[in-house]
């Protein structure tokens, strides 16, 4: 079960208040308070329940290897969802937040519509609550919370009034100008791949197999070029398809026309072809083969080039993350949390530290 889709908001659970370093052995006294915030207490012994429920819930079967590792990145998990959804939480209610029966409704069929296509996805919101690792009521509290919590966020981002406008101008003026330089490379190959095309056809016949492996040698972009070009035999498919249709097509000894591949521009010549044979008695059938050398010019290919509304979303989403998780490492850092010291390094670094 994914525990952030109840609590709210991703972005809440993105906002990583320490470093996960393995921890220091946590006090047995399970009523020890670990972490307190906004009037909240969250003790020792509730933290190892959890991790014992959770791990539980996905079969129990950590090799004892790794149940030092699982524990403590669950343990850190728990703490700070604790400390950033009770922060968030009390400063909502305070700005007046309120959850309604419409919310509820709403973020139920959105929850029902996210989880959609997994194998075990629930069918209504009750059915997923009764499943919670953590119990039914957790489930709800934590649903319901995640709703005000996302209310005062939203509101937050709207407050900052994104404008990634020039931004969008400047990526977008980037790949155009990336483009233009990537088709005055592709007029480059062109000219370079037809002045090897002319080299060759001005060769007499006898020399252009020679002709061809030095060229190959000199100019080709393939690692092949160490042979002279040559790739070996191959049967119809082995290639990329504009090259195995131009090779396939080729009689022996023809160097072909220049061949645009996403790899660039090939001159090609076959030196060998063997027909395919049917299969007769005990002999099975072989397909159709060549053997090929090359001489490839690379070209860089163009980026695709994304809508406007494509580059916005894209900006306006990473904006929204930064505002949101100053946010909340502004709220915490200004909220009265009290921690044991197993647990201080769950607190919020320093302003200069982050």
């Amino acid at each position: 079960m994914n525990k952030k889709l109840i609590a709210g908001a991703a972005l809440v659970g993105a906002v990583a208040l320490a470093g996960c370093s393995k921890e220091e052995a946590v006090s047995a006294d399970a009523n020890e308070v670990a972490v307190s915030v906004a009037g909240v207490s969250l003790t020792k012994g509730q933290i190892d329940a959890d991790i014992e429920k959770m791990i539980a819930a996905q079969g129990g079967n950590v090799p004892a290897e790794q149940l030092e590792y699982v524990q403590s990145m669950l343990r850190s998990q728990l703490v700070q969802t604790f400390l950033i959804e009770n922060v968030l939480l009390a400063k909502a209610r305070a700005e007046g937040y309120v959850v309604t029966a419409e919310d509820i409704a709403a973020r139920e069929a959105e929850f029902v519509k996210t989880m959609a296509g997994r194998p075990d996805a629930p069918k209504n919101l009750e059915e997923f609550m009764e499943k919670f690792p953590l119990g039914r009521d957790r489930a709800k509290s934590e649903f319901e919370n995640g709703i005000v919590i996302d209310k005062l966020l939203k509101d937050v981002v709207a407050k900052a009034a994104i404008d990634v406008s020039k931004d969008a101008d400047e990526i977008l003026a980037r790949i155009a100008e990336d483009n233009a330089k990537n088709a005055a490379t592709d007029a480059e190959a062109q000219s370079r791949i037809a002045a090897i095309k002319a080299t060759l056809a001005a060769t007499p016949e006898a020399e252009v197999k020679a002709k061809f492996e030095e060229l190959a040698q000199a100019e080709s972009a393939c690692p092949s070029s160490k042979k002279g070009g040559d790739l070996g035999t191959f049967t119809r498919g082995q290639m990329v398809k504009e090259f195995d249709e131009a090779a396939f097509a080729l009689p022996v000894g023809v160097v072909s026309d220049p061949v645009k591949t996403q790899f660039g521009y090939h001159l090609i010549m076959v030196t060998e072809k063997t027909p395919a044979v049917e299969a007769q008695g005990d002999e099975p059938a072989t397909p159709e083969t060549v053997r090929a050398s090359h001489i490839l010019v690379k070209v860089a290919e163009g980026q695709k080039t994304p809508s406007r509304e494509e580059v916005d979303t894209y900006l306006r989403r990473q904006a929204e993350r930064t505002v949101v998780q100053e946010y909340i490492m502004n709220e915490l850092r200004a909220a009265n949390i009290e921690a044991t010291e197993d647990f201080k390094q769950f607190l919020p670094p320093a302003a200069d530290e982050q």
